[in-house]
């Protein structure tokens, strides 16, 4: 059996398939919003899954998404 083997990507790539720019990944980098793996003194990488469930934390709902019921309208 296969250890459980982590997909890792850099800065770029996190950025390119997460559809936000650079900046951002390195603003919610600073204000540890979002986990990361440092590497020495510029090697950084991420775990896209992981990166997911910390975004979704942030994640806002519809407003009025839900029906109104028993309001008379």
């Amino acid at each position: 059996m296969q250890p459980n083997k982590r997909k890792l990507i850099n800065i770029v790539g996190l950025s390119q398939e997460k559809g936000i720019p650079i900046r951002t990944v390195r603003t919610l980098m600073a204000a540890r919003k979002i986990p990361f793996l440092k590497f020495g003194y510029r090697t950084i990488f991420f775990d896209p899954a992981e990166v997911d469930l910390a975004l979704q934390r942030f994640e806002v709902q519809e407003v009025g998404s839900r029906s109104r019921r028993g309001r008379g309208t």
